[in-house]
């Protein structure tokens, strides 16, 4: 916990779609040190946009994207890291979490301003289902590189990369010596580590649904993290004139459309992300997955 005397910092960048912040005290006297120590954690998330970005031509995703089918892409042992553990959390939650399902979200009218290259006329369930899985996603610890193994196949990183990037860009302030800081990717991920001053935590700001039949969880973060999962925002309007919610269901191959919200708070802001996701297309607390053998972790949904 900070002590009463410490400084508070504040910063904030814009970064993968949405508005990073971080909030911090740090000892008296030390302000220029602070900036310095925002300046490398916002940098380093500048550039992990830029790599692993849908939208950007030229980000390692799209290129790892436009090989799908024939030759590895070699890759920065981070992405390399992150690959390796969102194939592990694809595992973990029998299929539900799955980063290689951007052709499926393609098909039902997402992405359409991305960069990812154009997989036209592949859009039934039969043709999509072999384009969809991590056990496709060849990983070589040896070249350090990536392969799709089918041509269509597209990685789409969506929330987990924020929550990946929080994580481990937060051990710059730790291996620094800070002790008392929060940073948010938007209303979506919170990693928290000690306190304000007086505080046994500090508060989490995550999305919430206005509406009374909703009792959003009143958390308060302490070295940990958390993570929120919602379908009821991004939507598009099929063919048909129906409205299509943006999370899919990667078993089924269709979206999941009764309204839902889920917080999982747990000690790795990444796995927050992965398994919030994977929750809300599970519906409840047991099914594909089930993580009640981790009391480290929370879950709390608000269904419709």
């Amino acid at each position: 916990m900070a002590e009463k005397n410490y400084e508070y910092y504040e910063g904030r960048e814009r970064a993968m779609g949405t508005l990073f912040k971080l909030y911090a005290f740090h000892p008296p006297g030390r302000g220029e040190w602070m900036r310095g120590l925002a300046d490398r954690l916002f940098d380093s998330i500048v550039a992990d946009d830029r790599r692993l970005s849908i939208y950007a031509e030229d980000s390692l995703i799209n290129r790892i994207n436009r090989a799908a089918g024939k030759e590895p892409v070699e890759c920065d042992s981070d992405t390399f890291a992150l690959l390796k553990e969102a194939r592990g959390y694809w595992e973990l939650t029998g299929g539900l979490f799955d980063i290689t399902a951007g052709l499926l979200m393609r098909s039902w009218g997402f992405f359409s301003d991305s960069a990812m290259p154009d997989e036209a006329g592949i859009s039934s369930p039969e043709e999509i289902r072999p384009l969809i899985g991590c056990d496709k996603l060849e990983l070589d610890p040896v070249r350090c590189a990536a392969r799709l193994a089918r041509q269509g196949m597209l990685l789409d990183l969506g929330g987990f990369a924020k929550g990946w990037c929080v994580q481990r860009r937060s051990e710059i302030l730790s291996a620094e010596g800070l002790e008392d800081f929060v940073i948010s990717a938007g209303t979506s991920t919170v990693l928290a580590r000690g306190a304000p001053p007086g505080e046994q935590g500090w508060p989490g700001e995550l999305e919430t649904i206005d509406n009374p039949a909703y009792e959003d969880p009143q958390l308060v973060l302490k070295d940990c993290a958390a993570s929120v999962s919602a379908n009821y925002r991004n939507t598009v309007t099929s063919p048909q004139g129906t409205t299509v919610r943006h999370i899919m269901n990667p078993v089924t191959l269709e979206p999941v459309q009764e309204i839902r919200r889920v917080v999982v708070v747990g000690p790795d802001a990444a796995e927050c992300e992965a398994l919030s996701t994977a929750y809300l297309i599970q519906g409840s607390l047991a099914g594909y997955f089930t993580v009640e053998n981790r009391p480290d972790i929370s879950v709390h949904f608000n269904s419709h």
